[in-house]
C-alpha cells in the first residue's frame, strides 16, 4: 500500500521524483544482503540481517512507485530505473531457481497451477524455434 500511495503522489506531482528521491530509492534497492552463515543443530543456516533486508524492499517498493507513477509515459529516467529494478528481480528468481531445482517436485506442491504458470513464465526463456 505505500508504493501505490507513492506512486499515486508521483503521479499528482505532490511529490517530485528528480533529484534525491531517485537516487536514495536506487541506493536503497542496491543495499547488499550479505550471507551470514550459522550452525544450528548441526546444520548449516543462511541469515540475513533483518535491517539489510528492509533497506532493500525499500528500495524495490519505491523504484516500484516511480515506475508506476508514469503509465502512459517514457520519462527520461525510466528507463534506468527498470533497469535496476530487473536485475534485483532477474538476480532473485535466479537463486531461487538454482536453489530449489534438485528438489523441485517436491517444491512445486507448495504453488498452485496458477501460480506455477507465472514462475515458469518468468523463470524459462521462451524458445523462438520450435
Amino acid at each position: 500500500m505505500a508504493a501505490t500511495t507513492l506512486s499515486g503522489f508521483l503521479q499528482c506531482n505532490f511529490l517530485s521524483i528528480e533529484g534525491p528521491m531517485q537516487s536514495h530509492f536506487e541506493a536503497l534497492c542496491k543495499t547488499r544482503l550479505p550471507k551470514k552463515r550459522k550452525r544450528e543443530l548441526g546444520f548449516v543456516v543462511d541469515t540475513i540481517p533483518s535491517g539489510d533486508l528492509v533497506r532493500r524492499h525499500a528500495g524495490v517498493l519505491g523504484l516500484s512507485a516511480c515506475i508506476l507513477s508514469s503509465p502512459y509515459d517514457v520519462p527520461t529516467w525510466m528507463p534506468q530505473l527498470l533497469m535496476n529494478l530487473s536485475m534485483t528481480v532477474k538476480k532473485t528468481l535466479s537463486n531461487f531457481r538454482r536453489t530449489h531445482h534438485d528438489n523441485w517436485q517436491e517444491h512445486k506442491q507448495q504453488f498452485t497451477d496458477d501460480q506455477l504458470l507465472v514462475l515458469t513464465d518468468l523463470l524459462v526463456s521462451p524458445c523462438y524455434y520450435a
